[in-house]
């Protein structure tokens, strides 16, 4: 009984919030868990507006979707929200009181066709509104305030409660990681047009599909299955604004959630898919104003689904690459201090660096990184597979920080980079920094006396 006596602690340690895992197989005690659930977060039609106060009509349904993951000493809720952006201390506090979750990630998709509360909208008079005025929202938005809209707060409380929801379900769980190149015809290219002179041009759109750099055309995959060997989750990591619907007047979770509704299509109604947003800070698809009408939504519709595909392909091919060890997490919370560009004042920005089973790696940064900011973890992260999660807030520091440039983009300027932006040109690079640090730290060896 020696060999069991910790699995059965954490068994008895999840009744006590009246979960019971669901087990299945010969390894009854498993040390992993995982759970999984989702709920639809549409608003009312006649409320929905997206970021700068256009009237949305129903064309999709809106979810927040939610992974939770449990090893013998932590757990961890990822949560992947339709918006535009979601930072909601009271989620990640509740969730925490109510459901004894140790860490909480919100992430947000990006969709532009979404529904945004009132106290985000960018529509004059705010002008310069909250995103380009220099400043930290953190300090400029009344985040708690959000709340006031109706719908806001049942989004809030929809949350907590799946969140609690995917606790209940937990189940014994095995999970594997990879990622592999992703070749597309719908996406993406650098919209940051450097051009000979020096000078940068917006390029929103790329229908001619021109190579444009840096860009990072690899998908990064998670899959959670059962142990019966049955796909429970698929988690995929990919950079690209989700921007094709946007200006349509209509609800839409664009290529992220048709590419949800074909892993679920592929690998059944037991399957859940979720998106997480990369590096995308100066990312968009190929298509964009050139898209009329319902092809709009029928070119948005293919890149979700060639995304999906690339990540199934991915995916199948894990099986060889497992390894025997169980799963463990491990976390670092950093919080930095981080200089403003102009002026003397300072932001604290909160980083959150995932390690599970030494083989996958993720950080989550409230903001909009660049992609060379995730090539540039590749290359130096000791995890083969590691993943920037943008547009994550875990509880700690500024909720967001809007876009986060290079160094060499700020002397650039432009969109991203001297405009919508406020934090040192040497901000991402300190937060990649940060990440490699913890990620080096989680994997070293713990001492026989913790």
């Amino acid at each position: 009984m020696k060999n069991f006596s910790l699995p059965i602690i954490l068994c008895l340690n999840l009744m006590m919030f009246g979960i019971t895992p669901k087990t299945h197989g010969k390894n009854e005690f498993s040390t992993f868990f995982a759970g999984t659930a989702k709920v639809d977060i549409t608003p009312p039609e006649k409320d929905a507006v997206n970021l700068t106060g256009q009237p949305l009509r129903k064309k999709d349904s809106l979810y927040a979707r939610v992974v939770v993951l449990k090893d013998q000493n932590i757990s961890l809720a990822i949560v992947s929200v339709d918006l535009i952006v979601f930072s909601s201390l009271k989620v990640i506090t509740e969730a925490k009181k109510k459901w004894g979750i140790d860490h909480v990630i919100l992430c947000a998709t990006h969709t532009h066709a979404a529904m945004a509360p009132r106290g985000l909208l960018i529509k004059p008079p705010f002008s310069p509104d909250w995103t380009r005025n220099g400043k930290d929202p953190g300090t400029t938005i009344d985040w708690p305030a959000l709340s006031s809209d109706p719908w806001y707060a049942d989004t809030e409380n929809k949350i907590i409660k799946t969140i609690g929801e995917a606790m209940n379900n937990l189940f014994a769980a095995k999970l594997i990681s990879g990622k592999g190149v992703f070749e597309s015809a719908y996406m993406a290219h650098n919209r940051r047009l450097v051009r000979n002179d020096g000078s940068v041009v917006a390029m929103w759109e790329n229908p001619d599909r021109r190579p444009t750099k840096p860009v990072d055309p690899s998908v990064g995959v998670i899959r959670i299955d059962d142990l019966r060997g049955n796909p429970r989750a698929l988690m995929v990591q990919y950079a690209c604004h989700p921007v094709a619907t946007m200006g349509a007047g209509m609800i839409s979770r664009d290529f992220p959630g048709a590419m949800v509704d074909h892993i679920e299509q592929e690998l059944g109604k037991n399957c859940m898919g979720m998106f997480l947003q990369g590096a995308q800070g100066d990312l968009d698809p190929y298509d964009l104003h050139n898209l009329k009408g319902d092809n709009r939504f029928n070119i948005v519709r293919m890149a979700g689904i060639s995304l999906a595909k690339g990540a199934l392909k991915i995916a199948s091919t894990l099986d060889a690459m497992q390894k025997i060890a169980p799963n463990t997490i491990q976390i670092k919370e950093s919080l930095l201090k981080l200089a403003h560009r102009n002026g003397t004042n300072t932001s604290n920005v909160g980083i959150l660096t995932i390690v599970i089973n030494n083989d996958l790696a993720l950080v989550a940064i409230p903001g909009e990184p660049f992609i060379s900011h995730q090539i540039e973890l590749t290359s130096k992260s000791p995890i083969k597979n590691s993943f920037i999660l943008g547009l994550a807030y875990h509880g700690k520091g500024s909720p967001f920080v809007v876009y986060i440039p290079t160094v060499q983009a700020v002397k650039e300027g432009g969109y991203g980079a001297t405009e919508c932006s406020f934090l040192a040109a040497d901000a991402g690079e300190k937060m990649i920094s940060e990440a490699i640090i913890s990620i080096e730290t989680l994997l070293k060896p713990k001492s026989s006396s913790r």
